[in-house]
């Protein structure tokens, strides 16, 4: 009797500390809008200002985006697509922007692998597809 107790005593254990690891792992990591990750140098400080690029269509115009503190963005020279805020999570960058034209509209949020990201330069991944920007 006292050794069927104590196998139950111990099945029982098992189980809970079993169950216990397997809800630590499907826990989903936290999300924050706090850009300081170990892939950039100063943090907010770094990736937060005006980020341009040539402009494809008028090679003496700029376009890109603005990056505010508050995770609020800006769209800079394109006006079919308006930047509304932003996040950097797991040295991801998310862009959420409106996507405006032929009188209609959509919200498009995108993510980024970053590569670099420096006080001067930007670079960001999607798919095979990089992205390069400068600081203004």
């Amino acid at each position: 009797m006292k050794n069927s107790i104590l196998t139950i005593v111990i099945l029982t254990v098992l189980v809970l500390t079993s169950c216990n690891e397997i809800s630590k792992q499907e826990k989903p990591a936290e999300t924050t809008n706090d850009v300081s990750d170990s892939k950039m140098e100063n943090g907010v400080d770094v990736l937060t200002g005006s980020w341009v690029q040539p402009n494809p269509i008028n090679e003496k115009e700029v376009q890109g985006f603005e990056l505010k503190k508050d995770g609020s963005a800006e769209s800079i020279n394109m006006a079919t697509l308006v930047f509304k805020k932003w996040w950097v999570e797991n040295g991801k960058l998310t862009l959420v922007a409106e996507s405006i034209g032929n009188g209609s509209s959509s919200i498009d949020t995108t993510i980024y692998e970053i590569i670099k990201n420096t006080d001067k330069e930007l670079e960001l991944k999607q798919g095979d597809y990089i992205e390069k920007y400068t600081k203004k």
